[in-house]
């Protein structure tokens, strides 16, 4: 690949270089906002202070300090990431030509389970959105506690993470043309945590008008705790550091590893401590950090995206067949226990709730059961709330690589990234092997095409999908993407039926 050093551009911050690679120009490790470190720990990002000369932005900036998350390694080669520094607020940007104007705009949120990930990995190389004509954006934001605990008394409690997400938009609506992108053509996206995060900004009010669309990939507006439940686990945690909310300057001499450190030991009592807050994210293991009820997100994210606070956005949403396949085993182990949580009050036992998934074993059983409760309800959820108010919406399933078996792991958790990124050929793409066949080539150009045109148009299409409808609650058409995608009208309707009483 020939690199050379090719453009300067002036953002708000001061003039940055970037590179020119393959006919793409990529800006990496651009700041957006102050290091969030002494007397910014815990407090709402603060716009970056102008910097003298020109920017070297050849690199990848620093990244949150995070635990390595084995899941994850699994996907991703995580060994390529950057080194972990207090300068984590920097995004990473490729564009066609600088020089341009009007250029749809794609950023993307990583995922991570709010706890570890980068916009730096690289399975999220912007090239080939770029190619397409789509300037493309990742970013870093707060991680873990750092970016999440519930710090009472401050602006932004519960939710720094996200408001570096929405300050991140915030650059991008104020620099973004002068990489040749329209602010007014923004769509934020995201897998996993990254999709919730997208969630909560579609109820967010301070993120209103900072884009256009919205592409959630197995994650959803779920899982979120409520203020009440955050300021008890905030609380916990900074006790066991010897603080309290009030201490400023104590808060202000905490490093990244102190706070790390600080919930690791608390994460052990999550469940006696939230039990009774958060039934069904303690019984299914992925309680979500974030926060609801605060100054950021007033309400729970469901609810105001059924009130309004998305109207109009188009929105690309869905799941994959088997997500649940990524985790280890044992995890099945909390099939049971979620479904006492979630149906203990319909009379339906747990037996009977699992027993109505399709599946050849018990395990398999199971793990239908538990990629509904965590990713797809949650998804047909938003889909049903964002049609009250006008958003044109697009649903999705992942059906490519099941069934697994024989060491194929089917349509895992993640199994979306290399497809739609159109990142086969990358070592990042690693995972992909866990199905046990041959790298779809043909069929991530369809999967990436038809993200570029949902980004360009508002509409996902591509010549090798079939044409794809916008979702409803009478046909709830869904594309089935797969070696023959089809539209499937209501797919594992029976299943969805299940859970028409239960809310969680």
């Amino acid at each position: 690949m020939e690199t050379t050093v090719s453009t300067v551009v002036r953002t708000t911050g001061g003039a940055v270089r970037g590179t020119q690679e393959d006919g793409v120009f990529a800006f990496r490790g651009i700041p957006y906002a102050e290091a969030p470190v002494g007397d910014l720990r815990f407090r709402p990002p603060q716009p970056r202070a102008p910097w003298d000369g020109v920017l070297d932005a050849t690199r990848f900036g620093p990244i949150q300090l995070q635990d390595p998350d084995p899941v994850e390694g699994r996907m991703m080669n995580t060994a390529l990431r950057p080194a972990a520094g207090p300068d984590c607020l920097n995004l990473n940007l490729w564009t066609p030509e600088p020089g341009g104007a009007g250029l749809p705009v794609f950023v993307w949120i990583h995922g991570g389970s709010l706890k570890t990930g980068t916009g730096a990995d690289a399975l999220y190389d912007g090239t080939r959105f770029a190619r397409d004509g789509v300037v493309t954006v990742t970013i870093n934001y707060r991680l873990h506690a750092a970016g999440y605990l519930y710090v009472s008394g401050r602006p932004g409690a519960g939710a720094f993470g996200l408001l570096d997400q929405i300050a991140a938009l915030e650059w991008v609506r104020d620099n973004i043309a002068a990489f040749g992108g329209d602010p007014d053509r923004v769509t934020v996206a995201g897998e996993s945590a990254g999709a919730h995060s997208v969630g909560q900004l579609l109820a967010a009010p301070a993120a209103r008008g900072l884009f256009r669309r919205a592409v959630l990939q197995s994650g959803a507006a779920s899982y979120d705790i409520a203020a009440p439940a955050a300021e008890v686990l905030g609380t916990a945690v900074l006790d066991h550091l010897g603080l309290t909310a009030a201490d400023d300057d104590g808060i202000a001499r905490l490093t990244d590893a102190d706070v790390l450190a600080g919930y690791r030991a608390v994460e052990p009592r999550i469940g006696e401590l939230l039990a009774d807050r958060n039934l069904m994210g303690v019984a299914t293991g992925v309680l979500s950090l974030s926060t609801y009820g605060g100054d950021v997100v007033p309400v729970r994210a469901l609810d105001a995206i059924a009130a309004g606070s998305a109207g109009g956005v188009d929105v690309l949403i869905g799941t994959n067949l088997d997500e649940v396949l990524m985790f280890p085993p044992a995890f099945a182990q909390l099939a049971p226990v979620a479904a006492a949580a979630g149906f203990g009050s319909t009379g339906r036992t747990p037996d009977e709730v699992i027993a109505a998934y399709p599946g050849r074993t018990e395990y398999d059983r199971r793990v239908r059961f538990l990629t509904d409760v965590i990713f797809r309800i949650p998804a047909i959820r938003v889909a049903e709330a964002a049609l009250r108010h006008g958003s044109r919406v697009y649903s999705y399933l992942l059906g490519w690589g099941t069934p697994p078996g024989d060491g194929r792991l089917g349509a895992f958790h993640g199994l979306d990234l290399p497809l739609m990124w159109n990142r086969l050929d990358d070592v990042a793409s690693a995972g992909m092997a866990m199905t046990g066949r041959p790298a779809p080539v043909a069929f991530a150009e369809a999967v990436h095409g038809a993200w570029v045109s949902f980004v360009t148009s508002g509409v996902p299409q591509h010549p090798a999908l079939p044409a794809w409808p916008t979702y409803d609650t009478t046909r709830r058409a869904t594309m089935w993407l797969d070696d023959e995608s089809r539209v499937v009208d209501d797919p594992m309707g029976e299943e969805r039926e299940l859970w028409r009483d239960v809310r969680y």
